[in-house]
């Protein structure tokens, strides 16, 4: 498959939706969104190249710089004077798509969708504030917010999609690994994150997340962002890391000495319950049964029923860090090839790696050779410094 199939493939997805909605637009705004209909980088370009299908320039927003307009018969770039030769030259060139392009002082979503939809309609869009859709409604089109609808379009991953999925979590695991190795006693946990961006950024891979908790506060905390804490014997570090809209998420133990055996059997019970959730993560499985099935009595074997509850348990994944976190009630099931990265936890650890489920079991992306697993589950134990 290449790109022109990829876009191909995810551009029928878009118009068989419209059909159903009975839409006469799609409007496409956010950065998650954006990637994956921008089908990575070029044929041909080595994954370890930055460029393809970067929408961002600002890190915090959650749109890009740019807009799709997916109707029936054609997709516009919609995008700003100060940002077009970038985008068509270096992120989005090559592909069948029209651009619009407005002047930075005079630019205006709602116009563009005018401009590309003569005869109005429904608009469906995964970003919708009140202002643009007043604007739109003044303009004789109706937008309408159907972001989770819109999300599920990119469930099932592409063939090319997953050849850059194993590159990153393949790559993300082994920057992983070589920045757990350098923690020492008294390394700060602000250090361990600047040591994982500079590894990552090499790589044109960036991270949602900065989340590293050492000693005392992994008791308390398990969102626990980094600080000037300085790590004395045990420490986790978790990385959300991403490349062309898709995420690995993945998380590591590391214990300066010898891993006591009442924390490393702990430990392993909950890569078990993991490695349970993976394979119960078959498609057409409902995600609800899942929980049910597994989360609830997986804790309850291990002497920590409820346990649940102090933390989200994980969910689907792929071009946002969790499209669902999955509860007792959540509506879906598994799609096939769709990801995943569950992450049970206890007081002062966690487990969580990034896999598909694939229709003969799950394929674990965010592993690599190095890091020493349990012989059980075969999945990452506690690294002994």
């Amino acid at each position: 498959m290449n790109r022109a199939e990829e876009f191909a493939a995810k551009l029928k997805r878009v118009r068989d939706y419209l059909q159903r909605e009975e839409a006469s637009g799609l409007l496409l705004r956010s950065r998650s969104n954006l990637a994956w209909l921008g089908s990575g980088p070029d044929d041909g370009t080595p994954f370890e190249h930055v460029q393809g299908s970067r929408s961002e320039v600002w890190w915090q927003s959650d749109t890009g710089v740019l807009a799709f307009v997916v109707t029936a018969n054609v997709v516009v770039l919609v995008a700003e004077n100060i940002e077009l030769p970038r985008l068509t030259r270096d992120e989005f060139a090559g592909l069948p798509i029209e651009v619009l392009v407005q002047p930075w002082h005079e630019s205006d979503l709602a116009t563009a969708l005018a401009d590309v939809l003569d005869d109005g309609g429904v608009v469906l869009t995964d970003l919708a504030e009140v202002t643009l859709a007043d604007r739109c409604a003044s303009l004789e089109l109706e937008l309408r917010d159907d972001r989770e609808k819109i999300a599920g379009l990119r469930a099932s991953l592409l063939p090319r999609e997953l050849s850059r999925y194993r590159w990153l979590g393949l790559h993300t695991a082994e920057v992983m690994t070589e920045v757990c190795k350098q923690i020492k006693p008294g390394m700060r946990e602000v250090e361990v994150v600047a040591e994982s961006h500079f590894r990552l950024r090499r790589l044109g891979i960036g991270q949602e997340v900065d989340i590293v908790c050492a000693d005392d506060r992994l008791q308390v905390d398990r969102h626990a962002l980094y600080g000037d804490w300085s790590i004395d014997r045990v420490a986790m570090v978790v990385f959300c890391a991403h490349k062309w809209g898709l995420v690995a998420n993945l998380t590591r133990m590391v214990y300066i000495g010898e891993v006591p055996e009442a924390l490393a059997s702990r430990h392993a019970e909950l890569t078990n319950l993991d490695d349970g959730l993976m394979r119960a993560s078959r498609p057409g499985t409902a995600l609800r049964d899942i929980f049910t099935g597994v989360i609830e009595p997986g804790y309850a074997a291990i002497g920590a029923s409820g346990e649940w509850r102090n933390h989200h348990q994980g969910g689907s994944t792929g071009y946002s860090g969790r499209d669902q976190r999955v509860t007792p009630t959540t509506v879906g099931t598994v799609q096939p090839n769709q990801a995943f990265a569950w992450n049970p936890s206890l007081p002062g650890l966690k487990t969580e790696d990034t896999f598909v489920a694939l229709m003969d079991g799950p394929e674990i992306l965010t592993t690599d050779s190095f890091w020493p697993v349990y012989e059980e589950s075969g999945r990452a134990r506690i690294l002994s410094l």
